[in-house]
């Protein structure tokens, strides 16, 4: 495990890019004052889960147990936090921007069903938006899952080879479908580039820390500043990947407070929509239109959003994997990986 106390760090720096990317868009006044970026957070987390799976996966393991840990780690907050935005949009929708509840969508939401949002229908989001990722995340666990079925040493290379087939149906397919427009997406091959680098990781690959820091600044310079035009693969997939080989190969110390922020980057990356759609709400409609307040609301935003991530990381998410309130999960190995 040498070394991998920095993807920590990155993951917290991720979620926290997310954040920025939302706090941004909260208030229309401001908007124009406040660079939008940040969003390929989440394409950072496709390339470390891509990693991680191949890194801590043993030979020995089995789907089943794979699943039962992935669930476990993956479930219980997500579905605390669908069955609270479902309970809002129920009973006080005009805490967000728009709001729609439905029954099916509820149901789709919590079981990972991809689908078009009733309140963005341009896009295949669960009731909890960030969700999104969660759905490319659990796509990605079965198509692992499935691999350990077959030898160790072809794994990689079946997870790979379905990715890459089923991208291509049903992107030559030109369904508008929910499901068909999902699988097709480029950002899939963040988890292919993620497996990639574990499996050179594995077999000795080694940058010195300098070359490790100047991809990171490479990857961020990158997608910061990449025209809009440009393909995903190159303004979102590539960058987000040389960010995770540096952070993989940089020197730097262990953080208490590094490491904490890392673990209690899954509740925060799912809290804060609700965070930044309460802080909303006492923003005055007669706001100054300055970069002052602009910025300002950000830096709160971000500093609230991390507090409250904290907490819930311990009061919520931890306490759900501690005493484990569904049966099912009482199943899984008491040393489930954290990632």
């Amino acid at each position: 495990m040498k070394r991998l106390h920095a993807l920590q760090y990155l993951r917290a720096i991720a979620a926290l890019l997310v954040v920025y990317s939302h706090a941004t868009i909260q208030v229309p006044a401001w908007e124009s004052f406040l660079p939008y970026t940040g969003a390929y957070g989440v394409d950072i987390f496709f390339v470390i889960s891509g990693f991680i799976m191949v890194y801590i996966t043993k030979p020995d393991d089995t789907a089943g147990r794979f699943l039962v840990q992935r669930i476990r780690r993956v479930v219980p907050l997500y579905w605390f936090f669908t069955l609270l935005m479902g309970a809002i949009l129920f009973f006080l929708p005009s805490l967000f921007k728009t709001g729609e509840f439905s029954w099916v969508t509820l149901f789709q939401s919590l079981f990972f069903i991809p689908h078009y949002s009733l309140q963005n229908p341009d896009y295949i989001w669960p009731i909890v938006a960030p969700g999104w990722s969660l759905n490319y995340e659990m796509y990605f666990y079965v198509l692992f899952a499935a691999s350990l079925f077959v030898a160790p040493k072809f794994r990689v290379a079946c997870v790979i080879s379905a990715i890459i087939v089923i991208w291509a149906v049903c992107g030559a397919s030109g369904s508008q479908l929910a499901i068909p427009r999902f699988v097709s997406d480029p950002s899939v091959f963040e988890f292919v580039a993620g497996m990639l680098l574990a499996v050179a990781w594995k077999r000795g690959l080694e940058l010195s820390s300098s070359a490790g820091w100047m991809l990171i600044v490479a990857g961020f310079a990158l997608a910061t500043f990449s025209p809009d035009h440009w393909h995903h693969w190159v303004r979102i997939s590539l960058p987000s990947t040389l960010i995770v080989i540096g952070f993989l190969f940089i020197r730097v110390p262990v953080s208490r407070i590094g490491l904490l922020l890392g673990d209690a980057s899954y509740a925060l990356y799912l809290s804060h929509l609700f965070v930044l759609g309460g802080m909303r709400v006492f923003v005055p409609d007669d706001v100054p239109a300055t970069g002052l307040y602009a910025w300002g609301f950000v830096v709160l935003s971000l500093v609230v959003c991390t507090i409250v991530g904290i907490v819930v990381h311990f009061a919520v998410d931890n306490w759900l994997l501690r005493y484990e309130r569904i049966a099912f999960f009482r199943r899984a190995p008491q040393a489930a990986s954290r990632s």
